[in-house]
């Protein structure tokens, strides 16, 4: 067994996984600390030396973490800073500008290992260009990509559309539920919709769901059986355990490593054919609901990664 460790988590002090997580370390005997980093500035301080990359943080219950005390971080959630409420406009701006990116150099530059990391994240945030750096991994035969655009040009979605027939629309960033895109999302009232933000479109592919976990070199993947066109609508889902082969498992590798991840929930479809197709993946991936049906070893992987 490893000497006990250091591990911060990121996330919000209620979340289900992070608790989770904490409970198991600190069961076995390693430190663990939530850090919620929308109670800065108010509720801790950080203090940084930049020419010695040496840092601190100062809870308000009076631990003290020394960064290069910290010996892995689990990004499980990021949730900003806190607002400064001050009278004058432009100082509450600056107030949390300056908040905001003493946190995202902390991000950057505190060392430990790292279940992920802040460039993992913000590439995640921008879900266009993680889509295509995956494309530019040229994966076929063994992993297809789904034809997609972003736009808001009310022109450019309805030739899509009708270029590719069946498709599917979803938000950019995430937030919301895949839907079909039917005729009626085509007509003039709902494009005006576009003025507003933009929208993911994307060729519509039948087939099951595949979840695949991937934890350095260890792949893992799970079939999930259900009549929602999204999963996550389905609380009764059937979830067993799915064998990749071995073209699709590395392919899976190939894509965390070109997305900087060593942990994460990759998206994929399996048709009728046999034919994969991928969709996205996520830096931060919820994983109980998954172990606790298909019996995958996901926690033990996971405390691996961050201890040993």
């Amino acid at each position: 067994m490893d000497r006990k460790r250091l591990v911060l988590i990121l996330a919000e002090p209620d979340d289900e996984h992070a608790l989770y997580m904490q409970g198991l370390l600190t069961e076995d005997k390693h430190v663990v600390r939530i850090l919620n980093t929308a109670q800065y500035p108010s509720d801790f301080a950080l203090s940084y030396g930049p020419q010695s990359n040496s840092a601190r943080i100062d809870f308000p219950d009076g631990q003290i973490l020394d960064w290069n005390d910290i010996y892995s971080i689990y990004w499980r959630q990021f949730t900003g800073v806190s607002p400064s409420t001050l009278p004058d406009g432009n100082q509450a701006f600056i107030a949390e500008n300056d908040s905001r990116s003493l946190i995202e150099s902390m991000l950057f530059a505190l060392p430990g290992k790292w279940v992920n990391s802040y460039r993992a994240w913000r590439l995640h945030q921008a879900k266009p260009a993680q889509l295509a750096k995956v494309c530019s991994l040229n994966l076929e035969p063994y992993l297809k990509i789904p034809r997609t655009l972003l736009t808001n040009s009310r022109r450019e979605l309805k030739g899509f559309a009708k270029s590719v027939g069946q498709c599917i629309f979803k938000p950019v960033q995430g937030g919301a539920h895949t839907r079909i895109l039917t005729e009626e999302h085509l007509d003039d009232e709902h494009l005006e919709n576009l003025q507003h933000a933009p929208v993911t479109v994307q060729q519509h592919i039948e087939g099951t769901d595949i979840r695949v976990f991937v934890a350095g070199r260890k792949v893992m993947a799970c079939r999930i059986e259900t009549d929602s066109l999204d999963f996550r609508e389905d609380s009764d889902a059937k979830i067993e355990p799915h064998a990749l082969s071995r073209e699709v498992a590395d392919a899976c590798i190939r894509i965390a490593r070109a997305l900087s991840l060593v942990w994460t929930g990759i998206d994929l479809r399996l048709t009728d054919k046999g034919e994969y197709y991928f969709f996205e993946a996520n830096p931060s991936p919820m994983f109980m609901g998954f172990e606790s049906r298909c019996r995958l070893p996901l926690t033990e992987t996971l405390i691996d990664l961050l201890i040993r």
